[in-house]
C-alpha cells in the first residue's frame, strides 16, 4: 500500500537546534591565529535537518525545539523563507542558540567541527517542551527524535516522548547517542538510527560488523550508515542494504539527517523495507550534491532514484 503523504503529519523534535557555519580556511596554526577565508550559514541541528529533508518530500511537518534569543529567531526566520509550510513551535528560552563550525582545510580532505553547547534550560522551559509535544501527537503519523539536549535537560528526556508517543501509538524514530540514546532504548523505540561509529562506541565492539549485528539485536528496527558503503537496515529477521555513489561529493554534513528523513517517509508510505532503504541511502546521498548543509533537493533525489543500484 503506498499512502498519500499529504495526508499525514511528521512532528520533529529538536531540543538543540544551531547555527550551521561552514568556514574555509587553509588550515589551523595552533597558538596562533588562524583566518577564515570565507563563510556561510545555514539553519542547523539534526532534527531541523530532518524537517526541512521531509518537508521536500511534500510531507507535513511540525518542528519543535528550544530557541534562544536572536539566533533562535534566526534559524526560525531562515527555516521559514526556504520550507513555508514548516510549521515551527517550542519554548523561547533566555541565552542564545547554539552555533556550530564545520572547518574545510585545504591542507587536509577531512573536515573538523567545533559543536557549541547551547544556552541552558530550566525544569519549567522542560515541562512547558513536554506539554507542547502532547499537544501535537495526537495529530501526527510519526514522531523523530533527533539530535543532543541543551543543558538543563534530565538524560531520559528522549525515553518520555517516546513513553508519550506510545500512549498516543505513533511510532517513534530516534536519532540520539549517550545517556539519551540508553535511556531512550530501556522505551523501545520504533527504530534508531546511528553510524558506523556511534554503533562501535555504543557496543564497545570495534568490529562493525559485529557491531552492527549486535546493536540491531537491541530494536525491532535498526539503521546504520556506513559512510559512502550505503546503509544497513536491520530487523531481527533481515537485513537489507542500500548505497547510491556519487562522483562529486560537496559536503556530507547533514546526509544522516536527509537519509533518515528518507526512512520516515518510506515508511509511512508502507513501502517493503528494501525500497525504504533505498529512499533512504538517495536521500543521504542527496544532500552531498550540494553546498546547502543538511539539504536536499528533489530533482537530485529523482535523479539518483532512476538511477540502476550497484
Amino acid at each position: 500500500m503506498n499512502k498519500d503523504l499529504n495526508k499525514v503529519n511528521v512532528l520533529v523534535v529538536c531540543p538543540n537546534p544551531s547555527i550551521d557555519i561552514y568556514a574555509a580556511i587553509d588550515g589551523f596554526n595552533i597558538g596562533s591565529t588562524t583566518r577564515i577565508k570565507n563563510e556561510s550559514r545555514y539553519p542547523g541541528g539534526k532534527g531541523v535537518h530532518v524537517a526541512m529533508a521531509l518537508s521536500e518530500l511534500d510531507i507535513h511537518v511540525t518542528l519543535v525545539g528550544f530557541w534562544g534569543g536572536v539566533t533562535g529567531e534566526w534559524v526560525k526566520n531562515e527555516i521559514t523563507k526556504i520550507y513555508p509550510d514548516i510549521k515551527i513551535d517550542g519554548v523561547n528560552i533566555p541565552g542564545w542558540t547554539r552555533s556550530c563550525y564545520t572547518f574545510k582545510s585545504t591542507n587536509s580532505d577531512d573536515d573538523s567541527e567545533l559543536l557549541g553547547a547551547g544556552p541552558e534550560i530550566s525544569p519549567t522551559d522542560y515541562n512547558n517542551f513536554l506539554g507542547i509535544v502532547m499537544d501535537y501527537l495526537s495529530n501526527s503519523s510519526a514522531l523523530v527524535l533527533s539530535g543532543s539536549w541543551p543543558l538543563g535537560a534530565p538524560s531520559n528526556g528522549y525515553a518520555q516522548l517516546i513513553k508519550l508517543a506510545k500512549s498516543y501509538n505513533v511510532k517513534s524514530f530516534l536519532d540520539c547517542t549517550g545517556e539519551q540514546f540508553n535511556n531512550a532504548l530501556k522505551e523501545e523505540p520504533f527504530l534508531i538510527h546511528l553510524n558506523r561509529h556511534e554503533v562501535m562506541v555504543t557496543t564497545g565492539i570495534t568490529d562493525f560488523d559485529r557491531a552492527r549485528k549486535r546493536i540491531s539485536k537491541m530494536v525491532n528496527n535498526c539503521v546504520i550508515t556506513n559512510g559512502d558503503k550505503g546503509v544497513y537496515y536491520n530487523t531481527k529477521e533481515t537485513e537489507v542494504h542500500s548505497v547510491y555513489r556519487i562522483k562529486d561529493v560537496v559536503s556530507t554534513i547533514g546526509s544522516g539527517d536527509c537519509l533518515l528523513a528518507g526512512i520516515v517517509a518510506g515508511h509511512l508510505k508502507d513501502l517493503p523495507i528494501q525500497e525504504i532503504a533505498n529512499l533512504g541511502a538517495a536521500c543521504g546521498a542527496a544532500n552531498c550534491m550540494r553546498k546547502e548543509l543538511g539539504m536536499l533537493h528533489k530533482s537530485d533525489l529523482q535523479m539518483l532514484l532512476s538511477q540502476d543500484l550497484e
